[in-house]
């Protein structure tokens, strides 16, 4: 099926970022990207492998990992996802896309989710930007081999035939550096050259990019592609949730906003604005049940640590749970439900131990050697 097939490759290459951090890139300008957010887009999921390969967290990591892991090459990692799937484009010549793809000079991932729906899925397009030049037509080429011209806009791009029901997915390479592959219908949306009013992009102009991850969404446009597809009005729509009171916080949800980054005090920022300022205090009183949960669980399991290599590393892990817990802060201000986590001070020193014990398993010494210390026995 297209959507399936076309999203095993955009799949690939959002996986790749597990090799990907293992490497910068040369820091450049990127290309615009308000031009391509439609008035009909509700989400966006924006990923730095360069920012997130410097960072302090995966540099701690990459310490105690073996050289050439550490250094392993990303594009061999998605290409041998990509052999181990079924019903792969017509034509698609993994040889070829080793060599084409530039894994290493990706800059910036970007997933745009199209409020319309297909079915019940959301539909949705990625944009990879690099920072080197690319052969876009070559690439293309290598993905697939039945490829169809289109136009929208008066912008040439590639169409290619959904299978079994499925919508028909479309690529095309904007410029030398860039990339964009997804449902035909959302990167037709992404090619207007007016775009009108855009929510999500004001959104968006709030919120800073200079963060490893960043993920905006939009409510209303959400709604509108909902119940135009559904023919049902938001009411309508949440009488079917089986608790009122959840769908009463949910219609007054307004846009969701949060921020990870690898370096510096604080590891995650959430922003939940809402209509009232009710709503942001139940969300807060919420999500402190399910804290105080988590942290019966918790408790749960330093009692009985799962046996095996993890118990070697248990003292470090729960000091980095505790910290956790303790930097983890819930509030409700006026109309906005905020939770900041603050990094654990160990775990850097944790993720270093993490690669070290890693280490250990990829080389394990002959039958009868000795064995190497496991990580926190050194004396």
């Amino acid at each position: 099926m297209l959507v399936r097939r076309s999203g095993q490759v955009c799949l690939a290459l959002a996986i790749t970022l597990a090799g990907l951090i293992f490497h910068g890139t040369n820091s450049v300008r990127a290309a615009d990207l308000s031009k391509y957010l439609s008035p009909d887009f509700c989400g966006v999921l924006v990923i730095h492998p360069q920012r997130i390969s410097e960072s302090t967290l995966v540099e701690a990591l990459k310490s105690g990992l073996p050289k050439e892991l550490a250094k392993g090459d990303p594009t061999a990692t998605a290409m041998n996802f990509l052999k181990n799937q079924k019903n792969l484009p017509p034509g698609m010549d993994l040889e070829k896309l080793t060599k084409l793809v530039p894994l290493k000079s990706v800059q910036r991932v970007v997933l745009v989710i199209d409020s319309a729906l297909y079915k019940t899925t959301p539909e949705s397009a990625f944009i990879v930007q690099f920072s080197d030049d690319i052969d876009g037509e070559a690439i293309l080429a290598a993905i697939a081999s039945d490829w169809k011209p289109a136009e929208t806009n008066g912008v040439k791009y590639k169409k290619l035939k959904g299978q079994s029901g499925q919508p028909d997915g479309a690529a095309l390479a904007p410029d030398s550096r860039t990339l964009i592959i997804g449902v035909e219908s959302t990167v037709v949306k992404m090619l207007v050259k007016e775009q009108g009013d855009r929510p999500l992009l004001r959104q968006l102009q709030h919120a800073s990019f200079d963060n490893d991850i960043v993920f905006e969404f939009f409510a209303a446009p959400f709604w509108a592609g909902l119940t135009k597809s559904t023919g049902k009005s938001i009411d309508e729509i949440l009488a079917a949730e089986p608790d009122p009171a959840a769908a009463a916080v949910a219609k007054d949800i307004k846009s969701v906003s949060i921020r990870v980054n690898f370096s510096g005090k604080t590891l995650l920022r959430s922003e939940v604005t809402t209509g009232t300022p009710e709503t942001a205090a139940k969300l807060a009183a919420k999500a402190q049940e399910g804290v105080t949960e988590a942290k019966k669980q918790y408790e749960k399991f330093k009692k009985q640590p799962p046996p095996g290599p993890m118990v070697f590393l248990m003292p470090m892990i729960t000091r980095v749970a505790d910290e956790g817990f303790e930097g983890l802060e819930i509030k409700a201000d006026e109309g906005q439900m905020t939770v900041t986590l603050a990094t654990p001070k160990s775990l850097p020193d944790t993720l270093r131990s993490v690669g070290q014990m890693a280490s250990m398993f990829l080389q394990q010494p002959p039958p009868g050697a000795k064995q190497p210390p496991m990580p926190g026995d050194e004396k």
